[in-house]
């Protein structure tokens, strides 16, 4: 039996200067997706800042969004060139992405297209990074280890929901917290005060999926309506499975995928559920190290989940899951050549 193959994506967080150009340099697919990227209105500066940075201007929001998205789909683009002659090898069951990174899912379940999804990112950074600017609130956003999420709900509705809230659930050791800079401070001396393991500050300029967001959420409204049209999207039961971040369940028609895109800029990223659903579409009925002998030898072989795009943040949290979760990342040719070798050992 073959290996059913996961897909997930990252999201902002992953990027570094130098990204994709491996890609582009020695995949002519990928170098053609990045061409036609920057030659798109608005998107012509996204190679050199992918490339050369500077860091500063790559990591803003309105700036990092279009870019982390052009070297996920350039490392699809890769991807199926370098397996033409097998692709079913490679054929997603499943796909999703965090946060941003649901754009490119979508893109290689093939309910959105190139231009589509760029156009989209594009906006979605704008919009959000000017949510983030004067005259609109300082926002922040804090890692917190050790403590359950209930727990934490209780410390948002004490602060204020209207202030703070559950951003990322990542897994149930790490717990991602968004909201206003002074609802944030208020919130890290009660998560000390109820013995939190670890609480990090992120070095992020905006308070990503929380209550801050809602002015960028209003105007992705009218982007989302006018670039994902009636009947955008096939969902026939042939097709990859996108499990969308807002409800951790499969997005089933064109009305779900609008719904869900604009949903998830104010909400929570329930990653964790996530991974436990695109479990379930492959068939795999729980978390292998929760498994019985039984149930393991039923479910194998087991999924491989790959992250394709920069880096390797999205198989990190995965990892943060379940250990037992075997995965790989796609980002250059090496990447490329090393998931070749795990299919061909599991063929063999």
């Amino acid at each position: 039996m073959p290996r059913k193959i996961i897909y997930v994506f990252p999201g902002q967080a992953s990027q570094y200067i130098g990204m994709g150009r491996d890609l582009y340099d020695h995949s002519t697919s990928a170098r053609a997706v990045m061409d036609r990227i920057a030659s798109m209105e608005g998107l012509s500066h996204i190679p050199d800042l992918c490339w050369n940075g500077p860091d500063q201007l790559l990591t803003r929001t309105d700036n990092v969004q279009p870019a982390i998205t052009a070297i996920s789909l350039m490392a699809v683009a890769a991807l199926r060139s370098a397996f033409a002659d097998t692709p079913d090898l490679i054929a997603p069951v499943a796909c999703a992405g965090h946060s941003l990174g649901e754009y490119s899912a979508h893109y290689a379940a093939g309910n959105l297209n190139e231009e589509q999804v760029m156009n989209l990112v594009k906006w979605r950074g704008y919009h959000m990074n000017l949510a983030s600017q004067p005259p609109h609130p300082t926002g922040g956003m804090i890692a917190v280890m050790g403590l359950p999420l209930e727990q934490l709900e209780q410390i948002v509705a004490e602060v204020g929901t209207d202030k703070i809230a559950v951003a990322n659930i990542n897994s149930r050791n790490q717990i991602i917290l968004s909201g206003l800079q002074s609802a944030i401070e208020t919130a890290k001396e009660l998560l000390t005060a109820a013995k939190a393991k670890r609480v990090i500050p992120l070095n992020v300029s905006g308070a990503w999926h929380s209550p801050l967001m809602v002015p960028a959420q209003a105007s992705m409204v009218s982007v989302i309506d006018k670039i994902i049209t009636d009947g955008t999207g096939a969902f026939t039961a042939s097709d990859p499975v996108v499990v969308a971040n807002a409800t951790a369940q499969p997005v089933r028609s064109t009305n779900e995928l609008r719904a869900t895109l604009i949903s998830q800029i104010t909400s929570p990223i329930r990653w964790e559920q996530c991974v436990t659903e695109l479990l379930k579409v492959a068939g795999v009925t729980g978390l292998p190290s929760e498994m019985d002998h039984s149930a393991r030898a039923a479910s194998m072989p087991f999924p491989l989940i790959v992250e394709v795009g920069a880096g390797k943040v999205i198989s990190g949290l995965v990892k943060g899951i379940d250990r037992q979760i075997e995965t790989t990342n796609v980002e250059d040719m090496a990447g490329i050549d090393k998931l070749k070798e795990l299919l061909e050992a599991r063929s063999s």
